[in-house]
């Protein structure tokens, strides 16, 4: 007789509602260090996935260089701070490279709230248009593949001037929500101003709604 299959008890889930009041302060922990920049990739459906060549492109966490390899943007956002959610929620999906023999996660997700500046009106302009504005213009004669676009990002164009942020352990937010995730969730939101210089589809512009 087959035996039953047990499925596990899922503890650590994301994402989850920060609130500075209730957050502990950890002067141990070290500052996140970019080093990032321009690097090229191919937008695969929600997500742009950076080259393998794409070398350079890592935050230092922890004392490891944990080397970006994609990211991916939320409409709204997904985490909540202090009961505020964002138009758009950017994730940096970095691979750590010491898992499992050094590291128990598998990833270092930095998330960033993205919010719109208001006008002269008071009015927000809408952040779904302005996406692919930061993806080099000049990038898009690369052609595409298919239903693949290829482009070149400077991701630092998305982090905000204060870095400072929550961390715990959780899963990732899509597929199997595997709880392989250490989560550093950047405390102040990035604002954007002024238009995209791209005025294209925001259904392909590797944002997802929920």
């Amino acid at each position: 007789m087959p035996a039953p299959l047990v499925t596990p008890q899922l503890t650590q889930q994301s994402p989850i509602k920060l609130h500075t009041m209730r957050s502990y302060y950890a002067p141990e922990l070290r500052p996140l260090e970019f080093q990032y920049t321009k690097v090229a990739g191919t937008l695969v459906g929600e997500e742009f996935v950076l080259d393998r060549t794409g070398a350079g492109c890592h935050v230092v966490f922890d004392g490891m260089e944990c080397p970006l390899r994609k990211l991916h943007f939320h409409a709204p956002g997904e985490h909540r701070i202090d009961g505020m959610v964002s138009e758009l929620e950017l994730h940096l999906v970095h691979e750590i490279l010491e898992y499992p023999d050094a590291y128990p996660s598998a990833y270092l997700v930095v998330g960033v709230m993205l919010e719109s500046k208001t006008d002269k009106t008071g009015q927000a302009q809408p952040l779904a248009p302005w996406l692919r504005g930061h993806f080099d213009a000049r990038a898009v004669a690369r052609g595409r593949r298919g239903d693949r676009q290829e482009y070149e990002v400077d991701p630092s164009v998305y982090l905000p001037e204060d870095r400072a942020y929550f961390r715990y352990e959780g899963s990732l937010t899509t597929g199997d929500t595997e709880e392989v995730v250490t989560w550093t969730v950047l405390r102040d939101f990035r604002t954007i101003e002024g238009p995209a210089p791209l005025q294209l589809d925001p259904r392909a512009a590797g944002w997802s709604s929920r």
